[in-house]
C-alpha cells in the first residue's frame, strides 16, 4: 500500500503539505535570480530573497499587496505582467532596468514573465524572473574598452613614430640657435621652443606607453608602502590646497603582486587628479580592504577571487554621469589644459596586472571615488 499524505495546511494562497511547502521555499531562497509570483489579480504571492536585495523591498511588505502598489514606479513591469496574464504570452527583455529603493539607483536586469497555470491549463497568474545584469554589463563595457584601446593603440603608435623623429630635429635646431644667438630677447624664444618640444616629447612617450606598454615586472609589494610614498611626495600640494588626508587601512591586508613603478604611476595620477578636483580644499580619503566578490572569466567559465581594493575618495565636484564611461578613453579630459592620457594609461597598466579600475560618483552628489582592484600575491591566496 502506498503511503499518502492526507493532512494539508492552508497557508496564504498555497495548499501544500507543510514539509513540501518548506522545501519549495528553500529552493526559492537559494535561487540567485529574483522570483515574483502574482495571482490573476496581480496580488504578490511569492517574493524571494534575491528580488528583495535587488529592489530594496522586503518580502513581508510585498506579499499580499498588488504589483501596482509595490512597483508603482515601474509601469512597464506592470504592463507586461498584465499582458502575460491576459494573453498567456511569455515576455522577455534582456535590457530592462529596476529602480532600487535603498540607494535610489537604477541597475540593469534581464526580465522574463511567464504565465502560471494549473494542471488543467487554467490561468492562475504569472511568474516574473529577474536576473541582475550588472556584472555582465561591466564585462561588456570592459570588452568595448579593450577594443577601443586596441584600435587607438595602433593609431597612437603610428602617430608617436611619425612625430618623434621630426620633433628631435626641431629641438636640436632650437638648441643650436640658442647657443649661437647672443641677443637675450631672441634666446627667450628659442628656450620656449625647446621647452614646448620637451612637452610634446613627453606626450609622445605617453603614447608609446599606451600603445606598447612595458610588461610589468611583478614582485611582492605592500600596497600601503606605495601609498605612503605618494602621499609624502604630494605633501606640499596637499597642504597648499588645504586638503585633509584620511587613511583607513586594513592592517591585515595581504601583499599584492605588482610592478612597483607602474602601480606608483597609477596611484600618483589618481591622487593628483583628486587633489586638483578640490581647488577650494576638502578631504582626501584612502581606504584599503579585501574585496571578496571579484569575478574572473576565463576559458568560458567564471570564478570568484579575492582582490585587494584601494579606494581614493575626494570631496570635489564629481563627474557628470554622461562622461564617466569616457574617463579612460585616450585624449578625453575634463580639465581645460588636460591631455587625457593619465587615466587611460592607468587603466591600461591595471588591466596588464589582471586588475580593474572603476569610477563612482558619491551618493550626495559631491566628490568621486576611484576603485583599484589588484591581485593578491599567490602565497597569500587562500
Amino acid at each position: 500500500m502506498k503511503n499518502t499524505i492526507t493532512q494539508k495546511h492552508k497557508t496564504g494562497n498555497s495548499l501544500l503539505p507543510e514539509d513540501l511547502k518548506t522545501y519549495y521555499e528553500n529552493i526559492l531562497a537559494s535561487i540567485q535570480d529574483g522570483v515574483i509570483v502574482v495571482s490573476n489579480e496581480c496580488i504578490i504571492i511569492t517574493f524571494n530573497p534575491a528580488i528583495e536585495e535587488m529592489s530594496g523591498i522586503s518580502s513581508s511588505y510585498a506579499r499580499g499587496r498588488s504589483l501596482q502598489s509595490v512597483f508603482s514606479d515601474e509601469p512597464r513591469l506592470i504592463e507586461l505582467t498584465i499582458k502575460t496574464i491576459s494573453t498567456g504570452t511569455v515576455y522577455s527583455d534582456s535590457d530592462f532596468q529596476i529602480f532600487r529603493r535603498g540607494d535610489k539607483k537604477v541597475f540593469p536586469v534581464s526580465l522574463i514573465i511567464s504565465p502560471l497555470s494549473d494542471e488543467r491549463g487554467d490561468m492562475k497568474g504569472a511568474i516574473l524572473v529577474v536576473r541582475d545584469m550588472t556584472r555582465a554589463k561591466e564585462l561588456e563595457e570592459s570588452l568595448r574598452k579593450a577594443d577601443r584601446f586596441a584600435s587607438l593603440g595602433l593609431l597612437a603608435a603610428g602617430m608617436a613614430h611619425e612625430i618623434k623623429n621630426p620633433l628631435g630635429g626641431l629641438r636640436g635646431a632650437a638648441q643650436l640657435l640658442n647657443e649661437e644667438i647672443k641677443n637675450e630677447r631672441y634666446r627667450e624664444y628659442t628656450q620656449v621652443i625647446i621647452k614646448e618640444a620637451d612637452r610634446v616629447n613627453s606626450i609622445v612617450e605617453d603614447l608609446f606607453t599606451l600603445s606598447n606598454p612595458r610588461p610589468p615586472e611583478l614582485r611582492v609589494i605592500n600596497i600601503h608602502e606605495i601609498l605612503e610614498s605618494i602621499l609624502l611626495l604630494e605633501k606640499k600640494a596637499l597642504r597648499k590646497s588645504n586638503i585633509e588626508v584620511v587613511q583607513i587601512y586594513d592592517p591585515s591586508l595581504p601583499a599584492v603582486m605588482v610592478d612597483e613603478g607602474q602601480i606608483t604611476q597609477v596611484f600618483l595620477n589618481i591622487i593628483k587628479n583628486a587633489v586638483e578636483s578640490m581647488s577650494a580644499g576638502g578631504e582626501l580619503t584612502i581606504i584599503t580592504r579585501i574585496f571578496y566578490d571579484y569575478i574572473i572569466i576565463k576559458d568560458g567559465g567564471k570564478s570568484q577571487s579575492k582582490m585587494v581594493l584601494v579606494e581614493v575618495k575626494d570631496t570635489g565636484e564629481g563627474f557628470q554621469e554622461d562622461i564617466i564611461n569616457h574617463l579612460f578613453t585616450p585624449f578625453f579630459s575634463t580639465k581645460s589644459k588636460g591631455i587625457g592620457l593619465g587615466l587611460a594609461i592607468s587603466h591600461k597598466i591595471v588591466e596588464e596586472h589582471g586588475g580593474m579600475i572603476k569610477v563612482l560618483n558619491r551618493t550626495n552628489g559631491k566628490g568621486a571615488t576611484l576603485q583599484v582592484f589588484l591581485p593578491i600575491a599567490s602565497k597569500w591566496k587562500a
